[in-house]
């Protein structure tokens, strides 16, 4: 049977994986960091066995060009493939027959078809919170969920700017209204972009208005634990919004949340620039919080332009990946990775590496479903070119009669990649249970936040005591 042929017996309701059940312990047991099979090639060396690859050799050629974005891993080597052959040979997930070719054993079939149906249950789920009715609900409860916060505490500080920053926040819903109507019901995503991003523009002008106001006439700042609370959990939020949002937006080539990633930006910038005035306003400094806010404007100004003259140009000149979003971080360092560790390891050229990522995907989509591109459908060679062209302009490549070749600082920015990629595979080997550095500052964060919220009247007498 092949892993195609294994799609048409999938059913959701039926192959859906609970921690409980057999199918989970088994992937416990032989993935044993995350327990999840898309967390490393293990999972896609035992998926060309079950295809009928038995030669080592050949394993390895299929596995050389795999291109998986959810994983760590730059790209698998040969020395990769014989730690596969070697681990999975000890847990009795293949056979050695007498002419030397691999079988699996019947746990080995089984861990494939589990794992197989696990991806595909999980891409499914991981499509809808990477949609576009996810993020609009996800922004429309964030905004209430902060507004509500700024008016209580408002209220509870008699603090009419904190009132009025709350009602304000309310009003950012009709930026969801702009989104839902105009770009997905009525088709004018750049007329929404548009919109949105002069509404962003706006916000920039009101700040440099409100900065040179309050240069010319300063007025004290009472700084408060409530208000650092806000701003902490502002800039939370709106980090993960302007993860969603930027996902989502390539994802699906929506160029309107495409625009409202960088306003989510924006609000973080915004907030950030308050826990700066109010930190100097404990020491009677009031001028600069002002000051932030202007240049804050100017770096919205400058984005918000440059995003509206993409927008402007005709419909055939119009290239949505001009619109630069933090999602493109992701996939940007799983290209360049990819892409320097190939030339490092043989000699190739532009078109021989286009090739070897188009067939490594196209693997990778067949055996991770959407863990391979992280969603991203349009992924594809051409994307992949861009980024080339990229890296050789960068000098981290050069050209020789049509051969690509590693600069040295090509070759440095590999070995840096390669470090981080040894240091997680290290990190996720598992040692039984421990409590890692993240564990620990969750939980001393936690523990930190409860006493500050207890303790807040006693802080904010101390902060205004300077």
């Amino acid at each position: 049977m092949s892993i195609r042929e294994l799609r048409l017996n999938y059913s959701r309701k039926e192959h859906g994986i609970s921690h409980k059940s057999e199918a989970y312990k088994l992937m416990s047991k032989h993935y044993p960091s995350r327990h999840e099979p898309h967390d490393n090639f293990m999972y896609a060396f035992l998926c060309f066995v079950y295809e009928g690859i038995n030669r080592i050799e050949n394993i390895k050629k299929k596995m050389r060009p795999l291109f998986i974005a959810a994983t760590s891993q730059v790209l698998v080597s040969d020395e990769d493939v014989e730690e596969y052959f070697l681990s999975a040979k000890k847990e009795k997930l293949i056979l050695i027959q007498s002419d030397k070719s691999i079988e699996l054993t019947t746990e080995g079939k089984k861990l494939v078809e589990v794992s197989y149906y696990h991806n595909l249950y999980t891409s499914h789920y991981m499509r809808l919170f990477f949609s576009e009715k996810t993020v609009m609900s996800a922004t429309a409860l964030f905004l209430i969920i902060l507004s509500i916060m700024k008016i209580l505490i408002g209220l509870q500080l008699g603090s009419h700017a904190m009132l009025t920053e709350g009602f304000e926040n309310l009003t950012d819903l009709f930026k969801i209204i702009i989104i839902v109507v105009i770009s997905f019901k009525l088709k004018k995503d750049r007329i929404a972009s548009i919109i949105i991003i002069g509404m962003m523009l706006f916000t920039g002008f009101t700040l440099v208005w409100s900065g040179i106001e309050a240069l010319l006439n300063p007025t004290p700042i009472i700084p408060t634990i409530q208000s650092y609370i806000i701003g902490i959990v502002s800039i939370i939020l709106n980090l993960g919004l302007l993860f969603l949002k930027s996902m989502v937006g390539r994802i699906s080539g929506n160029i309107s949340l495409l625009s409202d990633s960088k306003d989510a930006q924006l609000n973080m910038r915004i907030s950030g620039g308050v826990l700066i005035g109010l930190t100097f306003a404990i020491f009677k400094i009031y001028f600069v919080d002002a000051l932030v806010g202007i240049i804050i404007a100017i770096l919205v100004f400058i984005d918000g332009i440059a995003i509206i003259r993409e927008l402007l140009v005709k419909e055939e000149d119009f290239d949505i990946t001009s619109i630069k979003v933090y999602a493109d971080n992701l996939y940007h360092t799983r290209l360049t990775s990819y892409i320097l560790g190939s030339i490092r390891r043989e000699n190739l050229t532009m078109e021989q590496l286009l090739s070897n990522f188009e067939i490594g995907l196209a693997a990778g989509r067949l055996y991770y479903e959407g863990f391979a591109d992280f969603f991203y459908t349009e992924l594809g060679p051409n994307i992949a070119k861009k980024h080339l062209h990229q890296l050789l302009e960068g000098k981290y490549i050069e050209q020789t009669n049509k051969t690509l070749f590693l600069t040295q600082k090509g070759l440095k920015a590999f070995y840096k990649t390669k470090e981080k990629e040894f240091r997680q595979r290290a990190q996720n080997i598992a040692s039984g249970r421990r409590i890692t550095l993240k564990t620990m500052a969750c939980f001393l964060f936690l523990v930190g936040f409860i006493l500050i919220i207890i303790f807040a009247p006693q802080i904010n007498q101390w902060l205004n005591s300077f």
